[in-house]
Formats: C-alpha cells, structure tokens, sequence
C-alpha cells in the first residue's frame, strides 16, 4: 500500500476515533457516516484525502460574524499599520492551524465535548499511529490521548516510552474504553514547549510508534480553554 494510501486510511479512522473519544457518535451518527462514506467512495486518492481533511477541520464562522471586504484586508495588511500581524504571530497562527478544534454536541444534552488534535507524521510513524489528542475535561486541566490505528485492550495498561528533548520517560498508560487510544499521564503543557513528541507503545502484538509534530500546540491549547466549560467563571 502506498504511503497515501496509508495516509488516507489513518486520517479516515483518525476522524471517527476522535468522534468516538470525544463521546458524540451519536450525536454526529448518520450524517457523518454520510460523509465518511462519501469520502471512501472517492477513486483518486489526494481527492479522498482531502474529503477527509474537510470532515476533519470544516469552515467555521461565529454567528453574526461578517468576513472582512477587500478595503479591510488592504488596511490590515498595509505596511506599518499596528494592526498587521507580525511574521512571528503571523506563523503562531499558521502553525496552531495544524490543531483543529473539534467541537460535537452531547447526545444527553450536557455541554458540548471539545479536543484539539494532531496527525502523527507519516514519514516517521508506524499506519498504526493515528495521532495526538487533547482534550477537555468535567474539571479545570487537560486530558492527552494518543490515538491508535490498531485496536488495542480496554483498560489495560501499556507502557509508552516519550521522548521530549533529551528525556525518555516512560510513562504507565491506560487504554481506553473505546480500546482506539492511551491515556497518557502528563501535563499537556509540558509538550506545548517542544518540537515534537516520538512515542513508542511497548504491546505483545508488535510495537506501535512514530512522531507527532507539537508545532502551534500553545496557542492551540489557549484556545481550547477559553472555549473549555471547566475553565469558565
């Protein structure tokens, strides 16, 4: 299989597994089959990919909100003015892109369940690394998933060995209920710092690792909790 092959299938069973973690899939259920059906169907695969993508990170605009005209764009952007962002903010942005929010209504009617998340590189990574998850929680903090191809034992534990700069901890994690990610127990600010994190899940089917980029992770996890219910007042 090609490697967009295997790129195309991580990110379509990335989207439903993080569906599935953020505990909507009800909510979402036949119209995101629709989609994600629709998707498959699609021959060419870079065509498909983006399908994928598109599920993944749709266009977003707050209610009421206008999208800026030409003289706004030209002021904006207009040498010298303070309101132009600076290359540096410019690139935060850019790169903070890379972590869509994903927000899906609770089935029950309680507030709604909300994560950012990230591809593992595929480059560099096992298919059977889907990728990184963080997500809110009932209480004020983070919770940080990582997210697996290959099913694994609900509420086992496995042992992760991260990298992160020059550290190799290993960390105690416990799957999921859903058996589709590792609970990891770490702070999501201590990644927020770093280029990248390299995992390596320790299982008696076969290793499973690869390299999440962390690139945009800080200003990905303000946003997150300024939209977090735990966090509000």
């Amino acid at each position: 299989m090609s490697r967009q092959s295997d790129h195309t299938k991580r990110l379509g069973i990335w989207l439903f597994a993080s569906i599935f973690l953020l505990g909507a899939s009800s909510a979402l259920g036949a119209e995101s089959a629709r989609d994600f059906d629709g998707c498959k169907a699609i021959a060419d695969d870079r065509a498909r990919l983006d399908c994928f993508k598109a599920l993944l990170n749709p266009p977003a605009s707050a209610p009421g909100a206008t999208s800026p005209g030409p003289d706004s764009l030209s002021s904006s952007a207009s040498p010298g003015s303070s309101s132009a962002p600076s290359p540096d903010a410019a690139q935060g942005a850019a790169s903070a892109d890379n972590w869509p929010l994903v927000k899906t209504a609770n089935p029950k009617g309680g507030p709604d369940a909300l994560a950012i998340m990230r591809t593992a590189d595929t480059t560099r990574s096992d298919p059977d690394l889907a990728g990184l998850l963080v997500r809110c929680q009932d209480k004020p903090g983070f919770e940080v998933l990582l997210a697996v191809v290959r099913p694994l034992p609900p509420r086992r534990k496995r042992d992760v060995t991260i990298t992160l700069g020059t550290a190799h901890p290993v960390l105690h994690a416990e799957i999921s209920s859903a058996g589709t990610s590792l609970i990891l127990p770490l702070e999501a600010s201590t990644l927020a710092i770093q280029d990248e994190l390299a995992v390596k899940v320790d299982d008696p089917d076969g290793s499973i690792q690869g390299v999440i980029p962390l690139g945009g992770l800080g200003p990905a996890l303000a946003k997150l909790a300024a939209n977090c219910p735990a966090s509000r007042p």
